[in-house]
C-alpha cells in the first residue's frame, strides 16, 4: 500500500485521509453520532472512560472514520455532553465541566481509526488525518471562573485582533493555553474563540478547564473544523454618505459674533457638522457651508459668524454626512510558540546496482523521528545530493532530478514519488521538518549498492479463527531471514519471528521486510491482512488498472471488481482529487496517483475480505522521453520520462555514470551521431512534441597547437562528437617565419597524418593537432655561364631533404670552374651540400647557390721532383701550398711560383696568398742552390796609429730563399792597397774587426788607397768576398747605386702592372681567349724582365768599377 504515512514503526498500516475534504461529526448522543459505544465505563464522563464514536468523519464515499475518546479529569467532573441543548452547534464536542476543587480540567484523547477496525485495545487501523482545523469556542466567564483550553503539537493558532483570550505556554510543558479574560458569560462570539491547525494527526489531546473555585461551571465547545469569524471580524463596517434636511428656518438672531437659526421642527443636527443655509437673503450666508458650533435646543443651532444684515425667515438648512468606513477587526495567525525542532538519526539503505529503487520515509529517519510537541514528520529537505547516480522526484507524473535544498513532503514519499538509481555507494544529506521548523543538523542516508536484489514471497493468510498459531510462510529468494511485524497486536502477534498467532476477532496488518546485507539489497516490504473471524472466508478480485492516460476528462474505466462470495464489492477512492467512484466504475478526473480500494466488509456468514488496494498513475496525454547510452562502454541510462503534452521535463544528469573511453559526456542529443539540432544539458527544459529518443552525446576535444608559429592565434578548442567532423580553418592567421601554413597534422614533426583546413576528420578521442609548416629550397646558378638551375624542391616539413644533381638536360656551367655542389652563401663560403644526397636540414625557405670551384695546378716547369697536389677552392684569396718544394732544375733549386713559365709576372712564394678567379696553372721558378749572401759590407777606418777593417755580415741562404740565422765562417780579411792585397793578411778572425798597426804598414806611402776585403766561407757553398765601401766616396757611390736600382725597379714594376691590367681587361672582355692573352702577357712580361735584367747588369758593372777605387787614402806620410 503506497498511500500511507509511516510514523515510529515500520508498519505501513496508517490510512491517509484528508480531513479538509470531509466532515467531522461529534456530540453527546446518538442523534449527533451514527453510533456510540462505551468500552470501559458509563459514557465518557468519568476519569479513564473510553468511548468509541462511529462514523464521526466521512472523508469520501466508503471512507469513514471512527474516533476512540479517552477521558482524563483533574479536579473536575464532566456533568454532561451538551450537544442536545446547544442545538445550534449540535455537531460540536460539547462537554460541561464542574470543578471539584480549585482550578481543574478535562483532557480528551481522540484517536482515529478506519471505520469498523477498532474492536478493543491494540486493534484497529489508525487513520492519519491531514489538514485538520480544530476550533475551541465560547471561552468566557460564567461568573465563577475563567475558562481555558489547551493544545500541543499544532502548527499555528488564530485569534481575533480584539480577542479576549490570553495565550501562554504552560510551565514545564509544551502545552499552549488560551485563557479567557472575560468577566461575564457571553454568547458564542469570535473574541472568545481560538482556532488551531494541524498538518497531520492520528491522535490528539484536547484539554478544557476552569480557573476558579469548587463548583464553578464551564460550558465548552470543540469543533473539528474552521468556523466563521463573523462579518465584523473579516470585513470593514461601511456607512454610506447621507443627508439630513432640508430643515425649514423660521428665524435668525445674532449675538456676540454667533448666529442662531431657529427651525420649524427638530433638526437633528450635531456640533461640528457642516451646515448649508439656502433661500436666505442674509448677505454672506446664503449657500455657504458653515460649521455648527452649538445646538441650543432641538430646534436651534448656531454658527460662529458675524451677521452683515438681512433676514432669513423663509430659508432652509441641510447637513451632509460623508461616507465612513470602520476597518475590520481582523485576525492574527501565530506559529506555535511552544514548538521545538524535531530530531531523527542517520539511516542506511542497501539498494540494487542499476535498478531504480523507491525510497521510503524510513530511509529519511521516520523510524527515529522524534518531536517533543508530537508534531508529525511533515517533510524533508535534501541538503546534499549524491555524488553519482540518479536521484529523482516525480512531480505531476514526470520524473525530475532532485535539486539541492529541494523540499519533499513525506506524503509524496509515501506515494512512491522518490527513487534512486546508482552503481556506487553514495550519501544523501537531509533534514526533517515537523510542519514548523527543520532540525538544525544534517543527517546522512548512506546508500550501499550491491549487485543482487531480493524479493519477498508472503502468501495471503486469508481468514483465521481466533486463538490459532500458523506459519506466515514469508521468505526471501536471497535466503536471508524475513522479519515480521504486526500493526494491531490486540488482534494478532508474532511468535518465534516466523509465526502469526491470532488473539481476537478483527483485522491485523502484518508487514514482512528484509533489510539486505553486503550481497543483497533491501527487499520491498510486503503487507498482508489477517482476518480473524469465525465466519466463512471470502476474497475480492480486482485487477490493477495500470497507468492510465487521461485522454478525455472525465475518463471512466470499469473495475470489474467482484467477490467469490457473490456479495457486492465496494470501491473506495483514497484520492478524490484524481479519481472518484460510481458504483464499480472508476472516474479519472485529473493527473496524479490514484489509489482505489476494493472492499467487502462481510456479513453474518462471511468474514470481511482482504481489501485489495491498487495505486496507479493517471497521466495527461504525454510523450515518452527515452535515453540511449550511445554506445557507452559502461554505466546505465536514466529511466524514461513521461512528459505531459505542452509541459517540460528537465534533462537528467549522467547519474548512471555512463562512460565512453576517450570521450566526455556532453549532454543528450536528438541524434545518435551527436549532430542533432538540439543538445540538452542536465537541467535544461525538454518540451517534446512527440515521443523523443535522446542519445548520450559524447564529446572529444580537438586542441590546435601553433607548433612554433611566430604570429597569429590558434583556433579555439573544438568540441566534437564521435565520427566525422570538420576541422577548423586557420582563422587566427597563424604564421611562421620562412614557412607556409599547410593544414593540420597529428604530429608536431608534421610527419603524421595531414589534414587540410576544414577537412573531414574521424575522431577517436581527445587529440591535439599541430599546425603543419612547410618550406622549400630554391636554387641559384650563381653567375653560371650556361645552363638552368633546378626547380625548387617540393614543399616539405622541416627535415633532411635530397638536393638535386647538376646533370639535367641543361646543366649549369661556368667557364674555368667546375660545379662543386650547393652552398648556403653566394660566395661559396657557407655550408656546402653535395647534390643527390638527402642530408640537407630544411628549416625554412632557403636559396642554395651553385658552388663553383677553381683548381690551382702546380707545374714543375722543366724541373724534377715532387710538385704539390692540385688545390681547389672558390673564387677569392687562397693560401698556396706552404711546404717548400723539392723541385730542382739542374743546379738550380725551387724558388717561387709564377703565372708565367719564365717567372716574369705575379710570382708567389710557398704559403703565399693567391687571388683565385678560375682554373689556374702555377709554374715553378728556380734559383741558385744554397749560397752565401752579403748582408752588410765591411768598413775601413784609420787613426793615427792603425788601420781597422770591420768584418761586415753575411747570411747563409738555403735554396736561395731562406736565410739561416747562424753567421757563416769568416775565412780571411785582407787589407787592399791600391787594389792589391797587403802581404800581411788576417785569416779566420772571430772578432768584429781586424787592425793593422802603423808600424806594420811602413811600406805604404801617403796617397795609397786602402780598402778592406773580407772572404766568407761555408761548407759546400762557394766562398763570397765583400769589399768595404764605407769611405765617403764609397758611401756616395752606394747611395747613387741604390737610387739607380730603385729607378730600375720602379720602371720594371710599372711595366709589369701595365701588362697585368691589359691582360685583365682583355680577359674580362673575352674570357675564352685566355690562352691567347696569356701568351701575350708572358711575352710582355719577358720583355720587361729582360729590360730590367739589362739595366741591373749595367748598374752592377759600374758599381763594381767605382767601388774598386773607392777606398781611403793613407794620411800618415
Amino acid at each position: 500500500m503506497s498511500n500511507v504515512i509511516i510514523n515510529t514503526r515500520t508498519s505501513t498500516s496508517f490510512t491517509v485521509l484528508s480531513a479538509a475534504t470531509g466532515t467531522y461529526t461529534s456530540g453527546g448522543t446518538a442523534t449527533q453520532l451514527n453510533d456510540y459505544r462505551n468500552f470501559t465505563s458509563t459514557g465518557g464522563t468519568s476519569n479513564g472512560d473510553t468511548v468509541l464514536y462511529y462514523n464521526v468523519a466521512t472523508i469520501s464515499a466508503g471512507n469513514t472514520v471512527d474516533a476512540v475518546v479517552t477521558t482524563t479529569t483533574t479536579n473536575t467532573n464532566i456533568t454532561t455532553y451538551d450537544g442536545t441543548s446547544a442545538s445550534a452547534n449540535a455537531g460540536y464536542f460539547q462537554p460541561d465541566l464542574q470543578l471539584t476543587g480549585s482550578n481543574g480540567k478535562a483532557v480528551f484523547n481522540f484517536a482515529f481509526y478506519e471505520h469498523g477496525t477498532y474492536t478493543g485495545s491494540s486493534t484497529g487501523t489508525p487513520v492519519v488525518l491531514k489538514n485538520v482545523t480544530i476550533s475551541s469556542i465560547d471561552l468566557d466567564n460564567g461568573g465563577s471562573g475563567y475558562q481555558f483550553t489547551e493544545f500541543s503539537g499544532f502548527q499555528q493558532y488564530t485569534l481575533t485582533n480584539d480577542t479576549e483570550l490570553t495565550a501562554s505556554t504552560v510551565s514545564g510543558t509544551r502545552l499552549e493555553r488560551f485563557t479567557s479574560t472575560e468577566t461575564t458569560n457571553l454568547a458564542n462570539v469570535p473574541q472568545d474563540m481560538v482556532q488551531v491547525t494541524y498538518l497531520t494527526l492520528s491522535s490528539i489531546n484536547v484539554a478544557v478547564g476552569l480557573i476558579g473555585s469548587t463548583d464553578a461551571i464551564g460550558y465548552f465547545g470543540i469543533s473539528f473544523s474552521a468556523l466563521a469569524w463573523g462579518a465584523s471580524i473579516t470585513d470593514p463596517v461601511v456607512v454610506s454618505e447621507r443627508t439630513i434636511g432640508p430643515r425649514s428656518i423660521t428665524g435668525i438672531s445674532t449675538s456676540g459674533g454667533s448666529v442662531t437659526y431657529t427651525t420649524s421642527n427638530n433638526h437633528g443636527f450635531s456640533v461640528g457638522q457642516s451646515v448649508t443655509v439656502t433661500s436666505c437673503s442674509t448677505t454672506g450666508y446664503n449657500g455657504v457651508a458653515m460649521v455648527i458650533t452649538s445646538v441650543a435646543t432641538t430646534k436651534k443651532f448656531a454658527v460662529t459668524k458675524a451677521q452683515t444684515g438681512g433676514s432669513c425667515n423663509s430659508g432652509s438648512a441641510t447637513v451632509t454626512i460623508p461616507r465612513s468606513e470602520t476597518p475590520a477587526i481582523g485576525i492574527s495567525i501565530v506559529n506555535n510558540p511552544a514548538n521545538l525542532a524535531p530530531s531523527a538519526a542517520n539511516t542506511a539503505a542497501i539498494l540494487t546496482a542499476g535498478s531504480a529503487t523507491t525510497l521510503t520515509r524510513n530511509d529519511f529517519g521516520a523510524a527515529s523521528f522524534a518531536d517533543s510537541d508530537s508534531n508529525p514528520f511533515y517533510k524533508v529537505r535534501i541538503t546534499a545530493l549524491p555524488s553519482s547516480g540518479s536521484f529523482q522526484h516525480r512531480v505531476s507524473g514526470t520524473w525530475r532530478d532532485v535539486t539541492r535544498d529541494e523540499e519533499i513532503l513525506t506524503s509524496d514519499i509515501d506515494l512512491e514519488n522518490l527513487r534512486f538509481t546508482g552503481s556506487s555507494p553514495v550519501v544523501i544529506k537531509f533534514q526533517v521538518h515537523d510542519g514548523l521548523v527543520y532540525n538544525g543538523a544534517d543527517y546522512d542516508l548512506g546508500i550501499t549498492v550491491t549487485s543482487r536484489s531480493q524479493a519477498i514471497t508472503f502468501p495471503d493468510p486469508g481468514t483465521r479463527a481466533a486463538g490459532v498459531t500458523f506459519d506466515a510462510g514469508a521468505s526471501s529468494d536471497s535466503g536471508l531471514t524475513v522479519s515480521l511485524e504486526s500493526a494491531q497486536t490486540g488482534v494478532c502477534t508474532i511468535v518465534d519471528g516466523t509465526k502469526i498467532r491470532t488473539e481476537a476477532e478483527g483485522d491485523c496488518v502484518i508487514t514482512a521486510s528484509q533489510s539486505g546485507d553486503s550481497t543483497f539489497s533491501k527487499a520491498t516490504s510486503v503487507e498482508q491482512t489477517v482476518h480473524v473471524s469465525g465466519r466463512s472466508a471470502q476474497s475480492v478480485t480486482f485487477a490493477d488498472p495500470g497507468r492510465q492516460i487521461l485522454s478525455t476528462n472525465p475518463k471512466t474505466i470499469a473495475s470489474n471488481a467482484s467477490a467469490d462470495s457473490n456479495l457486492a464489492v465496494q470501491l473506495v477512492s483514497q484520492t478524490l482529487d484524481v479519481c472518484t467512484i460510481t458504483e464499480l466504475d472508476i472516474n479519472l478526473v485529473s493527473a496524479g496517483p490514484c489509489e482505489i480500494w476494493a472492499k467487502q466488509e462481510g456479513t453474518a456468514i462471511y468474514a470481511p475480505a482482504t481489501t485489495i488496494k491498487h495505486n496507479f498513475d493517471v497521466i495527461l496525454p504525454s510523450w515518452t522521453v527515452t535515453y540511449n547510452k550511445n554506445p557507452a562502454s559502461s554505466g546505465t541510462v536514466p529511466p524514461a520520462a513521461e512528459v505531459t503534452k505542452t509541459l517540460s521535463v528537465n534533462a537528467p544528469s549522467n547519474s548512471g555514470n555512463l562512460e565512453l573511453t576517450g570521450y566526455s559526456f556532453a549532454g543528450w542529443n536528438t541524434q545518435s551521431n551527436g549532430k542533432g539540432s538540439i543538445t540538452y544539458q542536465p537541467g535544461d527544459a525538454i518540451t517534446p512534441t512527440e515521443d523523443l529518443a535522446l542519445y548520450a552525446k559524447w564529446s572529444a576535444s580537438i586542441t590546435y597547437h601553433a607548433n612554433g608559429a611566430t604570429a597569429g592565434d590558434v583556433p579555439a578548442v573544438q568540441s566534437v562528437v564521435p565520427g566525422v567532423n570538420a576541422l577548423a580553418t586557420n582563422s587566427g592567421l597563424l604564421e611562421k617565419s620562412g614557412h607556409s601554413f599547410a593544414g593540420w597534422n597529428t604530429l608536431n614533426t608534421g610527419l603524421g597524418t595531414s589534414y587540410a583546413v576544414g577537412a573531414d576528420f574521424t575522431v577517436a578521442g581527445d587529440i591535439t593537432l599541430y599546425a603543419k609548416w612547410t618550406s622549400r629550397v630554391t636554387f641559384d646558378g650563381n653567375n653560371q655561364t650556361s645552363g638552368t638551375p633546378p626547380a625548387a624542391t617540393p614543399a616539405a616539413v622541416d627535415s633532411n631533404v635530397t638536393l638535386p644533381a647538376n646533370n639535367g638536360v641543361n646543366p649549369l656551367e661556368k667557364n674555368a670552374h667546375s660545379f662543386a655542389g650547393w652552398n648556403t652563401n653566394q660566395q661559396g663560403t657557407g655550408t656546402t651540400y653535395a647534390p643527390g644526397v638527402g642530408a640537407f636540414p630544411l628549416t625554412g625557405n632557403v636559396t642554395l647557390y651553385a658552388k663553383w670551384r677553381s683548381t690551382i695546378t702546380y707545374n714543375a716547369n722543366g724541373g724534377t721532383g715532387d710538385v704539390p697536389n692540385p688545390q681547389s677552392g672558390v673564387d677569392g684569396n687562397i693560401t698556396l701550398d706552404a711546404n717548400p718544394s723539392n723541385l730542382v732544375n739542374g743546379d738550380l733549386v725551387f724558388d717561387q711560383w709564377s703565372l708565367t713559365e719564365d717567372g716574369s709576372a705575379d710570382n708567389y712564394g710557398s704559403g703565399a696568398t693567391f687571388p683565385l678567379s678560375g682554373n689556374t696553372t702555377l709554374y715553378a721558378i728556380y734559383a741558385k742552390r744554397s749560397y752565401l749572401r752579403i748582408i752588410t759590407p765591411p768598413k775601413i777606418s784609420q787613426n793615427s796609429s792603425s788601420v781597422t777593417c770591420s768584418r761586415g755580415t753575411f747570411a747563409y741562404m738555403v735554396k736561395g730563399v731562406t736565410p739561416v740565422l747562424a753567421a757563416p765562417t769568416i775565412a780571411n780579411v785582407f787589407l787592399m792597397v791600391n787594389g792589391v792585397a797587403f802581404s800581411s793578411s788576417k785569416p779566420a778572425v772571430t772578432g768584429t774587426s781586424v787592425s793593422w798597426l802603423k808600424q806594420d804598414l811602413t811600406a805604404l806611402t801617403s796617397g795609397d788607397v786602402l780598402t778592406c776585403r773580407v772572404v766568407a766561407n761555408q761548407g759546400g757553398v762557394a766562398p763570397v768576398a765583400s769589399m768595404s765601401t764605407d769611405s765617403p766616396l764609397a758611401i756616395s757611390l752606394r747611395a747613387a747605386q741604390t737610387k739607380e736600382m730603385n729607378a730600375i725597379e720602379t720602371t720594371f714594376q710599372s711595366e709589369v702592372n701595365a701588362a697585368i691590367a691589359k691582360q685583365k681587361a682583355a680577359l674580362a672582355t673575352n674570357p675564352k681567349l685566355v690562352l691567347t692573352f696569356n701568351a701575350t702577357f708572358k711575352s710582355e712580361m719577358a720583355a720587361a724582365q729582360t729590360k730590367k735584367n739589362g739595366a741591373i747588369s749595367t748598374s752592377r758593372a759600374k758599381r763594381t768599377s767605382d767601388v774598386a777605387t773607392a777606398g781611403i787614402a793613407l794620411i800618415w806620410r
